[in-house]
């Protein structure tokens, strides 16, 4: 699932839609690594931050895409999908012959981590993950709240459901959700419920 993820971190780079490059992946894969990479994308101006702090020479584009989809992965206040070990260890079987040089910057990341992410805090591109032509824009546009528009932007947008009637109630629906821990909330007219992430 990460090589895929990384696949689509790489194309996403190189100046492709994401749609496009997750439609290359394989069907059964298509699900976890959009996940994967809509994770590691929202990340990615602080992971690329670190990473040239870690490996101060580029490295080839496929091997890049794999050590900025881990390093957004492995972020502290991202919500790691995967626990750390977990993401390192697929990591390095992804990068396969370069396994020992990725497990090497990958562990260095997280011994060094704190003081990583406090030293690229100055960095706009690497403190809001977005670029900056675009946080230009919305200082220029938003003077009074740039920042708040850049953080809503980080945050995962909720899922939302809507119940078909045909197969049973809403009510039914809400009771069978409730009775598993994750009881919904209503959002709007448009969007009538949504659960909170930790459902997710």
């Amino acid at each position: 699932m990460l090589t895929h993820a990384a696949a689509a971190v790489q194309a996403v780079r190189a100046g492709q839609s994401l749609t496009e490059a997750l439609e290359r992946c394989p069907p059964a894969a298509r699900p976890g690594a959009q996940a994967l990479s809509f994770h590691a994308l929202r990340w990615l101006g602080g992971a690329q931050a670190v990473r040239s702090r870690l490996v101060p020479k580029t490295p080839p584009a496929a091997l890049d895409a794999l050590l900025l989809a881990a390093i957004a992965l492995l972020w502290p206040d991202s919500g790691p999908p995967y626990a750390e070990h977990t993401l390192v260890d697929q990591a390095v079987a992804a990068a396969k012959q370069r396994g020992g040089f990725v497990n090497a910057v990958l562990r260095r990341f997280l011994r060094e981590r704190e003081a990583l992410i406090a030293g690229i805090a100055a960095d706009p591109v690497a403190r809001f993950n977005h670029p900056r032509w675009w946080i230009d824009r919305l200082q220029r546009d938003w003077p009074e709240h740039w920042q708040s528009v850049l953080a809503a932007d980080q945050q995962r947008a909720p899922m939302t459901l809507r119940v078909n009637l045909r197969h049973g109630s809403v009510e039914a629906y809400l009771a069978r959700w409730s009775r598993r821990g994750c009881p919904p909330r209503r959002c709007t007219a448009r969007r009538p419920w949504c659960w909170p992430s930790r459902c997710r």
